[in-house]
């Protein structure tokens, strides 16, 4: 099993069991995190040596929102040297939203698709093109 992490942090408990069993039927070799809020997510990049394969956040969240979350990340020399893949899966789409988060340096924002199959097919077409691509810490795995 590969030892990155997909980080998957979401507010919504429900959500979180879809993912887990969507990544299981996709049987992909990534283990799975979850948290509730962005600052447990935070809290744990902060405290791993371990860098992530991929971190998919909600952008709505108590404590601290996904936006906030990203903020914090580019903020902190430790975590942005990580070039931990970054996308948000949300819902509602909003235009304000979408211009606010590609200004924090995003790789991407996908709406929450409405049926399960739709959702899984969806984090399976992200997780397969974050596979392929190339980035700076891929290098050193």
């Amino acid at each position: 099993m590969n030892e990155h992490p997909i980080i998957f942090i979401d507010a919504d408990e429900d959500d979180h069991e879809m993912f887990k069993q969507a990544l299981s039927e996709l049987a992909l070799p990534y283990p799975v995190l979850v948290f509730s809020n962005g600052q447990t997510a935070l809290n744990y990049l902060k405290a791993t040596k371990e860098i992530p394969f991929l971190i998919i956040s909600e952008i709505s969240m108590p404590a601290m929102s996904g936006l906030e979350l990203r903020q914090e990340i580019d903020q902190d020399p430790g975590l942005r040297k990580k070039c931990i893949p970054f996308v948000f899966m949300t819902h509602p789409v909003e235009v304000q939203l979408v211009e606010e988060a590609y200004e924090l340096t995003i790789q991407g924002l996908f709406e929450k698709k409405a049926t399960y199959a739709a959702w899984k097919a969806q984090l399976g077409a992200i997780i397969a093109y974050w596979t392929e691509c190339h980035h700076p810490k891929r290098f050193t795995w």
